[in-house]
């Protein structure tokens, strides 16, 4: 797909080093719990976190302008990787994955309702940790809202062959995209700047998010599992049209199109699925999908040249991991 070299998370978080092993320990502290059996499936989610991409969007964003992290944005910070983490265990369950991060899922180790009760514990806690922040609860509980109406959005569209390239786009960007816009934009918050000044950063964050989900679904078809640590080709089988789906159902001829269209309105064999993956993987759909998401990163890339260019003062060494970050998403392998 002609992804370039995979961008070194450490460079990009030097400037927040301290923020983020602040935040880790926020995080072990809040994925314990006392009674045994839900601190082991915390223990074992907790090992999904990864990354910590959006807080870390968050902690940038406050030292854009060279303002001090407080103790409260790495709260909030922790906050939003805990309704990630949230989403994750629901997804899992949703699209029947066997693996995430190299290890079993929680409903393939213990089932489907320990998944749900855990996925909603933590989510749970989020909130009330939310609510020691003024302003934070409302931020959370939207943002969240938008993502289960997203989720429910592609629920709604499985096996919907004829699924349009906005509707997708709308879908990824309540499920994924707005938890990007919401750690950018409260990062502005947390700096200090004007309500434009954060919903610009939004904005951006908005952008990365959807490259993040678009790169994602490609991934999906072009991964390898044992190098993205997850269980890859769910999306066909539980009849998501993503966009190299999508782009492929419409360079075809009317023919092969209209097998295409007939084989994704409903469940289908191993061999038609095999077939798929490889009109997708030699179509040149992936390429423009990946081209997609780079238009996407470069439109956050605009909009941070937009903002450093107000008259604010803008730390060069901050700005620099953020354009690291914008591409890190179209350059992971996981």
């Amino acid at each position: 797909m002609g992804i370039k070299a995979p961008v070194d998370l450490d460079v990009i978080y030097r400037p927040i080093e301290a923020e983020m092993t602040r935040l880790d320990a926020f995080l072990r502290d809040e994925f314990q719990a006392e009674e045994p059996f839900i601190h082991e499936l915390l223990e074992h989610v907790a090992g999904f976190g990864g990354k910590r991409l959006r807080p870390a969007l968050l902690f940038l964003c406050t030292r854009l302008v060279d303002a001090e992290v407080s103790d409260e944005a790495i709260r909030i910070g922790g906050v939003i990787e805990m309704v990630h983490t949230a989403t994750l265990v629901h997804d899992d369950l949703l699209d029947g994955a066997q693996m995430r991060r190299r290890v079993d899922t929680v409903h393939e180790r213990w089932g489907d309702r320990p998944s749900i009760l855990i996925g909603d514990f933590i989510y749970s806690k989020a909130f009330h940790l939310s609510t020691s922040v003024a302003g934070m609860a409302e931020a959370l509980s939207e943002a969240t809202n938008r993502i289960c109406a997203g989720e429910l959005l592609q629920i709604g569209s499985r096996f919907n062959s004829g699924l349009c390239e906005d509707t997708y786009f709308e879908i990824i960007r309540k499920k994924t995209a707005v938890l990007h816009a919401l750690a950018c934009e409260l990062g502005g918050v947390f700096a200090g700047l004007d309500a434009a000044g954060s919903k610009a950063l939004g904005g951006v964050g908005m952008d990365l998010g959807m490259a993040f989900q678009v790169v994602d679904d490609c991934l999906d078809y072009a991964g390898e599992e044992t190098v993205v640590g997850k269980s890859l080709g769910t999306d066909l089988r539980q009849g998501k049209l993503t966009l190299p789906l999508i782009y492929l159902r419409d360079s075809l001829d009317e023919t092969d199109s209209r097998w295409l269209q007939e084989a994704l309105s409903g469940p289908m064999e191993e061999a038609v699925e095999v077939r798929i993956h490889e009109m997708v993987r030699n179509g040149g759909v992936l390429v423009r999908s990946f081209e997609r998401a780079q238009a996407f990163v470069q439109s956050a890339r605009d909009a941070l040249d937009e903002i450093c260019s107000l008259d604010v003062e803008v730390s060069d060494t901050v700005r620099q991991s953020l354009e690291l970050a914008a591409d890190f998403v179209t350059s992971r392998d996981l």
